[in-house]
């Protein structure tokens, strides 16, 4: 089966480097934002619309549920629907506080099982994994059971989580792996701490070789565990763009 790749950018992308991503014709565009009030919304909408009318790709708008209640979400998938957006990223969202409690949709397939039931011709994705644990498995079939049709994956810098994984899992949902771009030491330390993760000999090696920016080594890096990851079986690619265009088209051009 042919490599299929999306991306994932941010609201506050530019229009150059949105054009260089459209021409790059991915299968889908995901759009997220941390703050997902009604107004990141539409500033997301604007994007879809501008996506729609220079393109025939495929829009996926995020959508959290933990700082939301039934019509919230209702509110905001009816305004998804005049705009033509017919995709979600379903997740259940970082608590607003230690103290949350009333909170209507407390995990993500809770979400994903009500969205399925008052909109069954909108598209849900959900995420998965890494590394995941029995109880992590639990959850992920039951947000396939309740409506989920394609999965993301958390990103790794370590191509053997990627393999242990698709020896791991027993699921026919199409998994799109989540990469995110070696940039620089910097960053790459910044993603190390978020995921609780240990960098690999080779990219303790290029951290090594550089004091912060990788350039065409950050390039080869990615490029290269992509193709690894490919050669146990993985088709689908989700590219964490980071809104660089020029970056993202030399990572494609080398897989």
């Amino acid at each position: 089966m042919p490599l299929q790749y999306s991306f994932e950018i941010t609201p506050n992308i530019d229009r150059v480097n949105l054009d260089g991503l459209l021409n790059l014709n991915p299968e889908f565009i995901s759009i997220t934002d941390r703050n997902h009030d009604m107004d990141n919304l539409l500033q997301s909408i604007q994007i879809a619309d501008y996506i729609h009318a220079n393109s025939s790709i495929d829009v996926v708008i995020h959508l959290t549920g933990i700082d939301k209640d039934e019509k919230r979400v209702q509110e905001m998938i009816d305004l998804m629907q005049q705009h033509d957006i017919h995709s979600v990223l379903a997740l259940r969202g970082d608590k607003l506080s230690q103290n949350d409690t009333a909170v209507t949709f407390p995990h993500a397939d809770i979400l994903i099982e009500f969205i399925n039931q008052k909109y069954p011709h909108v598209n849900i994705t959900g995420t998965c994994y890494l590394n995941s644990s029995d109880e992590e498995m639990k959850w992920l079939r039951q947000k396939i059971e309740k409506g989920c049709t394609n999965l993301i994956s958390q990103f790794s810098f370590d191509a053997n989580d990627y393999f242990d994984y698709l020896n791991q899992i027993q699921i026919d949902t199409p998994i799109w792996f989540g990469i995110m771009p070696v940039i620089g030491k910097s960053q790459t330390q910044k993603m190390l701490e978020l995921t609780h993760s240990t960098a690999p000999d080779e990219l303790n090696a290029l951290m090594n070789q550089h004091d912060d920016e990788f350039g065409e080594d950050g390039v080869q890096y990615t490029a290269g565990m992509i193709n690894k990851i490919r050669q146990v079986g993985a088709n689908h690619i989700h590219l964490y763009s980071l809104n660089n265009a020029e970056n993202t088209k030399r990572i494609i051009n080398k897989i």
